[in-house]
């Protein structure tokens, strides 16, 4: 079974059992998926973050962390606003992608950050600003079932 439908059955699995908020994973060849389910129905989910590796490559070089997140930004435009990549750190090893637009909403911007790590690793989250306080603080996403399927197949075929 591909990542993706595995990581889809093991959210269907939660929303059977009526189980409490847990993480989740799936894993396929050297990939492996998990979530951090806060909510989960039959149309989707709501996740306080993903994260991706790649076990078979342990040491990624900065230019090619910015390649994979060149392909994720072009290729990963179904989320709310699209991706760009904001940062690269070669000392840390590090890239970091967000939102290009943030959401403005109630006197909060929201946007999606990845984190593109060294040892082959990816962290998907939801980020909010408060205008007012000047802080930023981590906020659950909310996903389709569909668009986790196609998400995974496309962190698959990103990471080359």
């Amino acid at each position: 079974m591909s990542l993706s439908r595995s990581i889809a059955a093991a959210v269907d699995r939660l929303v059977d059992s009526q189980g409490p908020p847990t993480t989740v994973a799936a894993e396929h060849g050297p990939h492996r998926l998990s979530l951090s389910v806060t909510l989960a129905g039959p149309v989707g989910f709501s996740a306080e973050g993903l994260e991706f590796a790649v076990a078979d490559r342990t040491d990624w070089p900065i230019d090619a962390l910015k390649a994979w997140g060149d392909r994720l930004a072009a290729r990963v435009t179904y989320l709310m606003e699209p991706l760009v990549i904001l940062e690269a750190d070669p000392a840390e090893g590090e890239v970091e992608l967000r939102s290009q637009s943030p959401t403005a909403r109630n006197g909060h911007r929201s946007y999606y950050q990845i984190r593109l790590g060294r040892d082959g690793t990816l962290h998907l989250g939801r980020v909010t600003f408060d205008e007012g306080t000047r802080r930023r603080r981590p906020v659950p996403f909310q996903m389709t079932r569909e668009v986790l399927e196609r998400l995974a197949d496309d962190l698959v075929v990103c990471v080359g």
